[in-house]
């Protein structure tokens, strides 16, 4: 590692002098990432001690522009991760912690349920198997439906189900208005006195820290992604916390992290039911997952806002923020040609990688994959919905990885959380206390009177 020898001198480059860093605020903890996981680090940091000075850095001009709000919007119940893994161990910590701050905060959800469904015999095994699962992952009030005719009083017009698990626990709310309400408790709630802020156009993009004053330098850097001239900003942080998200790995790479793994993106397409038939579902409605992938499938999903949603599909995306069939990146482009994961990962997959990728532009091939479940389905019912884009961890050797990962340094104070999958909006205030243990183990200066 480089460290300069004065931090006066190492940051000259970056503020434009010795005045301008003598009149520089220093955080006790800057944020990387307005994303919900971010927002709600933030949160938690304030809560346990509002004296913390945190700084929230967001590139974009709002907070939770991209996954936390490109997203279908459900509470989920913790059925489907591996017993044990702290995938579900949060999502089940997080949606109970999810409801009671609602509750709390007069944000709007519904508890609507979800049925994951099987449409032949031959699923009922798995059925069982993924039932036993939720009950060994805590998921309340779980129930296995072993006749058609109580899975047709939950929802009516299912009539291509034979069986069903009910988790009436699972919900929809709008992480939108959860963010927003993250976001007041950092600048409001918890961090006025200590007058701790979000920061946004903060592209953070360079990390320089000094091992003799104990700070870090985080900076934009003077030119935006198309290589325009800008006005370079610039923090000084004690600490830092990166929930990058979809760029975490490109972050890492400056900041002192491990180089893998690296992030793929894959977006997601849904249809929605024109408002005259949105009446033909009343939860969530899933398939049984596919055991080889993460995604969860096509389903049906309302939405707090009273609109159904079919889908997604996945589909390898060209640009990580892109959310558009034509949308294209030349640099996302570029790392995806140069990821020897991603090669690997599509030589094992390829043909349902093209599956996806007809169905994104094909409706009727799309609906194909939910006429067992509603047979009666057709085109003219439905339109376009929305879209997101999911960042994929995956490994050299092209594996999925499906589980939280922290990437910390070994003697630069940074806390890199390198892959939050779905359930991520979910799990985010468990999250969130996961990342504040660690950084108070992590940073031991944290611990001292002053701040904890």
């Amino acid at each position: 590692m480089k460290n300069s020898k004065s931090i006066l001198k190492g940051v000259k480059s970056f503020v434009g002098g010795e005045f301008n860093i003598l009149n520089k605020p220093i955080y006790d903890v800057a944020i990387v990432g307005g994303g919900i996981v971010g927002l709600a680090t933030g949160r938690e940091l304030l809560k346990r001690n509002p004296k913390l000075k945190i700084v929230i850095l967001e590139k974009e001009n709002e907070i939770a522009p991209h996954q936390s709000s490109h997203n279908s919007g459900v509470i989920h119940c913790g059925i489907y991760y591996k017993p044990g893994s702290l995938r579900a161990k949060l999502c089940t910590k997080g949606s109970k912690l999810m409801y009671d701050y609602c509750n709390e905060n007069d944000i709007n959800y519904e508890n609507c349920g979800k049925l994951i469904v099987a449409t032949k015999e031959k699923e009922f095994q798995q059925l069982e198997q993924l039932y036993k699962r939720g009950i060994e992952n805590g998921v309340p009030n779980i129930k296995l439906l072993e006749s058609k005719e109580q899975l047709l009083s939950i929802e009516p017009f299912i009539n291509g189900g034979l069986r069903a698990i009910h988790t009436p626990s699972t919900g929809i709310v709008d992480y939108k208005d959860v963010s927003k309400s993250f976001a007041n408790d950092i600048t409001e709630k918890y961090g006025y006195d200590s007058k701790s802020e979000i920061k946004l156009n903060f592209d953070a993009k360079n990390f320089k820290y000094n091992s003799n004053d104990k700070l870090l330098l985080i900076s934009t850097g003077n030119e935006d992604d198309n290589n325009n001239e800008k006005e370079e900003q610039s923090i000084l942080t004690k600490y830092s916390i990166v929930c990058g998200g979809m760029n975490s790995d490109r972050i890492a790479k400056v900041a002192y992290g491990n180089d893998e793994p690296s992030i793929v993106p894959f977006r997601g397409s849904f249809l929605q039911f024109k408002p005259e038939f949105r009446h033909l579902i009343k939860g969530n409605v899933y398939p049984l997952p596919n055991p080889s992938f993460p995604f969860l499938g096509v389903h049906f999903t309302k939405r707090i806002n009273g609109e159904i949603w079919l889908g997604p599909n996945a589909v390898l995306s060209f640009a990580r923020e892109g959310y558009k069939f034509t949308d294209f990146n030349l640099q996302d482009t570029i790392d995806l040609i140069k990821n020897p994961g991603l090669f690997k990962l599509a030589k094992k997959h390829w043909r349902y990688g093209l599956g996806e990728l007809y169905r994104d532009f094909n409706k009727d091939h799309f609906i194909e994959l939910l006429k067992p479940y509603m047979p009666t389905i057709t085109v003219d019912m439905l339109e376009y919905g929305g879209s997101g884009v999911r960042s994929q961890a995956i490994s050299k050797s092209g594996d999925l990885i499906e589980d939280f990962i922290f990437d910390t340094p070994s003697d630069v104070p940074i806390i890199h959380v390198r892959n939050s999958p779905s359930p991520a909006a979910t799990s985010s205030l468990a999250i969130a206390i996961e990342i504040v243990d660690l950084a108070q183990k992590n940073f031991k200066d944290l611990n001292s009177y002053k701040y904890f």
